[in-house]
């Protein structure tokens, strides 16, 4: 016998041949588990834990009867039900009470799982019978557990995975403080086996790329915050600006690397907290950058720093929610087709979410955050026309004199005021209607006209195409980073191209929100300008090697699909009525005859007609479109060596010309040309600025600019007569 009667005790008077009989149960040798080491382990735990209970003598015959029945095959729900109604059929043969029998007989049913308050003899009984789980020797009972018929690799992971991911295991302190470490090291133990014995190819695939999520999030949240240590906190940029706070969040994300590997591969108390404490971390530093993040206004912005830090604390949050998740599910061991599999998406899935959502969202919160529109808006004055331009202003526009760019808009006259600045004019008044100004960048301001007027293309060099609504000067959109050194061809509509240093140049049928419909590249060695019009773009191809023809070629303003092509190169292509209209000939470095004005019909490619431009004019053809003429600027050379302005205005229809003025203002001064066909050239006179207006058939008109009007600069917005003057911008009577 195996000594087992010695732990029967006295509780049951006379009851000798009982013991004898569950003992033999617990050694007969047709059993495969629970034999007589398990029952002497859960009696042995009984003798440290029956104190506290309130019916030891039931604790301990629920003890010896709980597995008395066992069968193979059978679960332990119906192990429990047969044992304990053996204990209902044997006890009372015993003297047993009824009340003390129905208590045996419950708690029996509680090692099967019944689902009973087990009150405090019940949490005594199980936490004596799960002390097996602490017991050295326990892989020899969890192996005669495999061996038996009922045996479920899953649920027995699943129940493992269960007890390790809860707080406790036992429910008595006594035998959590006793048994817990040595239980938890065994079912780990037994975790890992199951794994191996599970041929599952995709066992462990959730633990693995959740680790897997948690690790790489945590190394791109260091990689942000080593970018941001590079960056400003606040614009403009001071020298003396702290890093700490970079350094400090790039130290403890770097930290957090090795941490959560770790805590990937176990799922206890320790690794939960460290997964935690990763995620409240993160979650801290993500409010001490909201709470300190520089106030924007018109003169001062936020710099990359705190997206970049924004960025970083997200990860970690990540990161550590991630890791904590992973720890509840199975570890899983060796290498599998899930475990691969998964490890490889969540690798992907950051660098996707950086690239895809994490880099724009850096850059549409820095556009919102250092963009800045004020101004009343209020609603635009009757359209002003410049009729007596001279000595009279019609009125000043205060803001400097560095204005580079002024385009006239449904909405009134656009200025670009330098140093990030854009201001919406009144025409009538010269009152600000808004003023949109980036503190992000100290560049000058491009514009161009959208959509009929009614919105406005800025280029910032250095931050790219932003459309801007030209009636409040809010941002409609901003253009994708890839279009920053696009060209723009022709504005409304939009037309863009891009120029490379090998290979092909680009042509772009592009969108008001920077998305291109159609990419046109001809081949290497080609240069592209173009002009669209009449629902076409014609293209000049330029062709640098191989020997070809300079090409012209007539492509669908849709869909980019080439209509037509001609082997002749036509330069400065300029969109005027229905024709485009560009200049042939003349190149020196190609020996090309006299120049000639060329119109082409954008639908066939056809020559409308062919107008020679004279020897004499020395200087390169500026060309203007003007209703239905097209305006020519060059130069002729005087007597004294001198070179004089000269004006052509020359029909679209037919390429005749309708007259030549020659003004003696010196070549290469600033002009203006209004839609109605005026052409105004400013110049150094006798006693200050003097203003010319060319007219068609009308001769040159010289007049003096008021005192106060320099020569720099003269634009044409609409029939309005703009200058820059030592108070700003002003507008000529």
């Amino acid at each position: 016998m195996s000594g087992l009667r010695e732990l029967w005790g006295d509780g049951v008077p006379g009851a000798g041949e009982l013991a004898g009989e569950l003992e033999g149960r617990y050694t007969g040798r047709r059993r495969g588990a629970y034999r007589e080491r398990y029952l002497r382990r859960v009696l042995t735990a009984l003798g440290s834990l029956e104190q506290l209970c309130t019916d030891p003598v039931a604790v301990r015959l629920a003890a010896w009867f709980h597995r008395a029945e066992h069968v193979r095959g059978n679960s332990a729900r119906a192990d429990a039900e047969a044992s304990a109604r053996l204990a209902e059929e044997k006890l009372p043969a015993y003297g047993v009470s009824a009340v003390r029998v129905a208590e045996v007989a419950r708690l029996v049913r509680l090692t099967g799982g019944a689902a009973d308050d087990p009150g405090p003899n019940g949490v005594v009984l199980l936490d004596a019978v799960d002390s097996v789980l602490a017991d050295p020797q326990y892989s020899n009972h969890a192996s005669d557990l495999r061996r038996d018929a009922h045996f479920d690799l899953k649920e027995r992971r699943q129940e493992i995975q269960e007890m390790l991911a809860s707080e406790r295991i036992f429910r008595i302190q006594l035998a959590h403080e006793r048994y817990d470490a040595a239980a938890r090291a065994n079912l780990e133990v037994e975790l890992e086996l199951l794994d191996q014995l599970d041929p599952s190819p995709w066992r462990g695939w959730q633990r693995a790329g959740l680790s897997v999520l948690a690790v790489t999030s945590a190394i791109a949240a260091t990689l942000a915050a080593l970018l941001a240590i590079g960056q400003p906190w606040r614009l403009p940029e001071f020298r003396d600006e702290p890093k700490w706070q970079a350094i400090v969040m790039a130290v403890i994300a770097a930290a957090t690397v090795p941490a959560l590997w770790s805590a990937g591969k176990g799922a206890d108390r320790r690794a939960r907290m460290m997964t935690a404490a990763t995620a409240a971390g993160g979650l801290g530093c993500l409010v001490i950058v909201v709470l300190n993040v520089p106030q924007a206004t018109g003169a001062s912005g936020v710099g990359a720093r705190v997206p970049l830090l924004l960025i970083t604390s997200a990860l970690l949050v990540l990161a550590g929610l991630a890791a904590f998740a992973a720890t509840r599910f199975t570890a899983g061991s060796g290498s599998n087709r899930g475990r691969t599999l998964a490890g490889l998406t969540a690798c992907a899935v950051v660098i996707l979410m950086v690239i895809f959502v994490l880099v724009p969202l850096q850059r549409s919160y820095l556009l919102s955050v250092n963009e800045h529109v004020d101004g009343d808006r209020r609603p635009v004055g009757r359209e002003a026309v410049s009729t007596e331009t001279g000595q009279e202003l019609r009125w000043t526009s205060r803001g400097g004199s560095s204005s580079l760019d002024t385009v006239a808009t449904a909405h009134g006259i656009a200025v670009s005021r330098g140093r990030g600045t854009v201001e919406m004019l009144d025409p009538a008044s010269g009152n600000s209607r808004w003023r949109y100004i980036r503190a992000d960048t100290d560049d000058d301001p491009n514009l161009e006209v959208l959509d009929g007027g009614r919105k406005l293309l800025v280029e910032y060099p250095d931050l790219g195409f932003f459309v801007l609504d030209a009636d409040t000067g809010k941002r409609v959109t901003a253009w994708p980073e890839r279009t920053r050194d696009y060209t723009v061809e022709g504005s409304d509509p939009l037309v863009t191209g891009k120029s490379v240093s090998k290979g092909s140049d680009k042509l772009y049928g592009t969108n008001l929100d920077g998305s291109n419909r159609w990419t046109y590249e001809p081949g290497r060695c080609t240069s592209i300008s173009a002009q669209a019009a009449g629902g076409m773009v014609v293209a000049d191809l330029g062709h640098s090697c191989g020997g070809q023809p300079d090409q012209l070629v007539g492509l669908d303003l849709e869909t980019g699909k080439k209509r037509w092509g001609r082997d002749t190169g036509v330069r400065n292509l300029t969109a005027a009525g229905d024709v485009v209209v560009g200049i042939e000939g003349g190149e020196e470095d190609k020996g090309q005859a006299q120049q000639r004005l060329t119109a082409i019909d954008p639908g066939s490619g056809a020559v409308r007609w062919h107008s020679d431009v004279p020897r004499e004019l020395t200087c390169s053809l500026r060309m203007v479109p003007a209703a239905n003429r097209v305006v020519l600027l060059s130069c002729v050379r005087d007597a004294d060596g001198s070179r004089k302005t000269i004006v052509r205005f020359v029909d679209v229809a037919d390429g005749r010309v309708v007259s030549t003025t020659r003004t003696n203002v010196a070549a290469g001064q600033r002009y203006a040309v209004t839609p109605s066909g005026r052409v105004f050239l400013v110049g150094p006179g006798k006693s200050g600025c003097r203003l010319v207006q060319v007219t068609e058939g009308g001769g040159a008109v010289e007049q003096p600019l008021h005192r106060s009007v320099s020569c720099r600069q003269i634009f044409a917005a609409g029939e309005l007569i703009l200058a820059t003057g030592r108070d700003g911008l002003v507008a000529l009577r």
